[in-house]
């Protein structure tokens, strides 16, 4: 239980920080010094640490030898939509590789994780099931240099959309495609696949759009 809160409060730390990177509350250059935070925003220094760390990795916060954890200036619009360019061609590349390696331990594996997915799940979780299911066919493509490239492009962009609102039809959009994909997979549609993947990788840019654009900068 008292992991399980310690979580809850790195994540409430997390995406606290990141709202005010985002919003330019805290501007590029800022130092984020964590007695000032714990004290900004009523939770210890151990989830703030670790929140921090996170946003280091994400490329929203730097950490400066001699100055700390400093804020990062917000990748541009068009930044983004080039990373998701290349999401697109890399992880549909990952996805016909998979394909020609899938076995039906893989294919429950999808399924299972599908039967999970459902629009009520909480997003958090739906996010990470989401991140599991891809990065499970990734791995099969059996090239695994290219999977990392494909997790550090995912994790430029997911601080964008974890936990971010998603209405009815996003979370229907999201099941429905990742029931084409599996069904792409056991048929071994080629057209298919590339086709969907494109699809469901678009959508993340779609979302973060939506719900972003009048903070970035283009």
């Amino acid at each position: 239980m008292e992991e399980k809160n310690c979580e809850m409060k790195s994540l409430a730390a997390y995406q606290r920080i990141r709202d005010m990177i985002i919003t330019r509350e805290k501007l590029p250059g800022t130092r984020l010094v964590i007695s000032e935070l714990e004290e900004e925003l009523g939770i210890g220094k151990g989830p703030i640490r670790e929140a921090l760390m996170r946003l280091d990795r994400s490329g929203l916060v730097r950490n400066i030898p001699y100055k700390g954890a400093v804020v990062a200036e917000s990748p541009r619009m068009r930044e983004i939509e080039i990373i998701y360019e290349m999401r697109v061609k890399l992880e549909t590349t990952l996805a016909l590789e998979a394909m020609q390696n899938m076995d039906e331990q893989g294919i429950a594996k999808l399924e299972s994780m599908l039967s999970e997915m459902q629009p009520g799940l909480d997003l958090q979780a739906l996010y990470h099931l989401d991140r599991q299911f891809h990065s499970l066919i990734y791995e099969y493509s059996r090239l695994t240099h290219l999977c990392l490239v494909v997790d550090k492009l995912m994790e430029s962009v997911d601080i964008f959309l974890v936990n971010r609102p998603r209405d009815d039809n996003d979370l229907a959009r999201m099941h429905e495609q990742h029931a084409q994909i599996l069904e792409a997979f056991k048929m071994k549609d080629e057209t298919m696949l590339k086709d969907i993947f494109k699809q469901n990788i678009k959508n993340g840019l779609r979302l973060i759009k939506k719900v972003y654009s009048r903070f970035m900068f283009h």
